[in-house]
């Protein structure tokens, strides 16, 4: 398994973003998907399989819908010539200003703008 993300589109069903970049995810990683993706979001092995399953009494925390979108899922990034980038990295456009490096410098004028930017009270 790559340490690469998965870039996934939104699915036509009614599945909430964050399970489908999940599946997606544990798909992707092969045999032992489920441990393994456990593995990287920090959480134990029948959690992930909780969250699959939709065992989870009350649902899934927001904690953990927003660490599988941070982690593993991608958007297109208008900054780096159109590359996929992992969804945590549009926090930077909420940060100062890096007046020290003329090529972030670029890349947080051109995040001002973007349609990805998560706004300034989300968490990443």
């Amino acid at each position: 398994m790559s340490n690469e993300a998965t870039a996934v589109a939104p699915a036509a069903t009614d599945e909430p973003l964050w399970k489908t970049v999940l599946k997606a995810e544990i798909k992707a990683a092969g045999k032992g998907g489920v441990t393994k993706v456990a593995i990287r979001l920090g959480v134990g092995r029948s959690y992930v399989s909780q969250a699959l399953h939709d065992l989870k009494k009350g649902g899934m925390p927001q904690s953990f819908t927003d660490r599988v979108i941070q982690r593993f899922h991608r958007v297109t990034c208008p900054a780096r010539c159109d590359l996929e980038v992992e969804r945590r990295e549009c926090y930077r456009g909420n940060e100062k200003a890096p007046t020290h490096n003329p090529l972030d410098l670029r890349v947080w004028k051109v995040c001002q703008t973007c349609p990805n930017r998560p706004e300034k009270g989300d968490q990443q």
